[in-house]
């Protein structure tokens, strides 16, 4: 069984294609559409991982239960910006419009897929990954 932040990176690179193929595809076209719900229904999932194991094993952790408690409250904020873009492209639109919004919503997904990556899967794999598995 693969470790959880093994999963959850491999997520963040699934949903870094999917997001280039929308880019590729267009918004216009029922392919980029479709791609566009792909990867909305993937970052639900991938939240929804993080909500039910990686943030609770941090909280149980004294070590971690700060950095848990800053990455989650600031998921909260984010996600309801990053659900808004996919429900507000659902059904295509300008194109111009979207590459703006698009790019906004690359940049804000990029900058904390990596703080993700460098610190907080890190801080569970070093601290919480012995205590979960026992």
């Amino acid at each position: 069984m693969p470790r959880l932040t093994d999963t959850l990176r491999d997520q963040h690179a699934q949903m870094r294609t999917l997001l280039d193929e929308v880019r590729q595809l267009g918004i216009g076209k029922d392919a980029g559409r479709e791609r566009l719900r792909q990867a909305r229904a993937l970052i639900v999932e991938h939240l929804r991982q993080e909500d039910a194991e990686l943030y609770p094993a941090l909280h149980r952790n004294a070590g971690t239960q700060a950095l848990a408690q800053s990455y989650a409250g600031e998921m909260r904020q984010l996600s309801g910006e990053i659900l808004a873009f996919f429900d507000s492209w659902q059904h295509g639109g300008d194109d111009l419009a979207f590459a703006r919004h698009y790019g906004r919503l690359l940049g804000l997904l990029s900058r904390r897929w990596t703080r993700e990556e460098v610190r907080l899967y890190p801080a569970y794999e070093h601290h919480c990954l012995r205590y979960d598995a026992a």
